[in-house]
């Protein structure tokens, strides 16, 4: 695990340039709009393993309270800059007291966690009884999930630590912790190849790049 963490400083200075790039502000958006339709509309949620911030600063409003948490601490700092609640912290234990929170999160973050059970029970201790958890992955199936592969095995510093799931891995994951399936879509329905992202959110197929599942 701290040689993930580790990966994270590294990139930290540089981990938003992708979602200024055309692509990049398209991918943004897409997931941002996804995370709209799971999220409550007001309460208290945490992400977990915020990074810098970039969608909480996003999501957050008067009515909805997002605490950032990530155990890197470049991140972190950055996610400090924006003026967010920020805390340095590993999702398997969540540095917060028991049925605390509304709603939790989680954004491309499950791809680096190497024991994802507890993540998931810690997430339940700390939310309230019936809270929504919602989590946006890569599919594994998908040609998104070719490219961030070969990223991988071609050295990239952050995606040679990420394991990629499908689907039917995420909702039995859930599962095996009690979770209940309330709501799952897709997005990022077009090729990493073109520059133009289709950013429908849509019943969940193979051609998402991303899927969102929202479970209680």
């Amino acid at each position: 695990m701290s040689n993930k963490i580790e990966a994270f400083n590294i990139v930290a200075d540089s981990y938003d340039d992708w979602y200024k790039h055309p692509q990049g502000q398209q991918v943004f958006g897409a997931e941002k709009k996804a995370l709209e339709k799971m999220l409550p509309e007001k309460g208290l949620g945490i992400e977990i393993g915020a990074g810098t911030g970039i969608f909480a600063n996003n999501l957050k409003n008067d009515d909805r309270i997002i605490l950032s948490l990530d155990p890197s601490l470049e991140m972190i700092k950055k996610s400090k800059e924006r003026g967010l609640h920020s805390i340095l912290g590993v999702g398997s234990l969540i540095p917060i007291r028991k049925k605390v929170f509304d709603f939790s999160y989680m954004i491309t973050v499950l791809e680096f966690i190497p024991q994802p059970v507890p993540l998931l029970r810690d997430i339940k201790e700390v939310s309230k009884p019936g809270a929504p958890f919602i989590i946006l992955f890569i599919n594994s199936n998908s040609s998104w999930g070719d490219l961030y592969r070969n990223l991988g095995a071609k050295g990239d510093p952050v995606f040679k630590h990420a394991k990629l799931y499908n689907l039917s891995e995420v909702i039995d994951l859930l599962s095996s912790v009690n979770f209940r399936i309330i709501d799952s879509k897709g997005t990022l329905n077009s090729s990493p190849m073109n520059q133009k992202v289709d950013q429908d959110l849509i019943e969940p197929t193979d051609k998402s790049g991303v899927f969102i599942v929202k479970a209680k």
